[in-house]
């Protein structure tokens, strides 16, 4: 994660995801699952808020024309570790489902990474440029 030092911009650098699936029956579908739930978090933590006009009661952002996605640019480089192993209770294959192993902790670990880049602590969704700037320590 980097957090530019006078706009407050947040980049990720880098992700990795190490899980324990089961046995892998292809690897190849399982990581595409694993970082598109990892793409997916990183829009969750930064990009996507449900906005509501309290005032009459309904959702300002219900449809698609305003939706940001975090795109390749975003997160330039994504790995994922399959750790070796079978389970024998889990299915009669031994495998494990992948889709949500990826998207678990990465809204979690984008904002204690922002908070560990800034020393601010945001701890509503998404984190945004108007919750960090007016909290960055001073620049001399």
């Amino acid at each position: 994660m980097a957090v530019d030092a006078y706009t407050a911009e947040t980049r990720i650098r880098r992700m990795l995801a190490v899980c324990a699936a089961g046995r892998i029956l292809n690897p190849i579908s399982a990581r595409s699952q694993v970082i598109g739930a990892m793409t997916m978090g990183a829009g969750a933590a930064l990009m996507e808020d449900l906005v509501v006009d309290k005032r009459r009661g309904f959702f300002v952002n219900h449809d698609l024309a305003g939706y940001e996605a975090p795109v390749h640019a975003d997160i330039p480089h994504q790995e994922v570790i399959f750790l070796e192993e079978v389970d024998p209770i889990a299915s009669p294959l031994k495998a494990k489902g992948v889709g949500e192993l990826g998207i678990c902790g990465v809204a979690a670990a984008v904002a204690n990474a922002v908070y560990n880049a800034t020393g601010v602590r945001v701890r509503d969704y998404p984190v945004t440029l108007d919750k960090l700037i007016g909290q960055m320590p001073v620049i001399a």
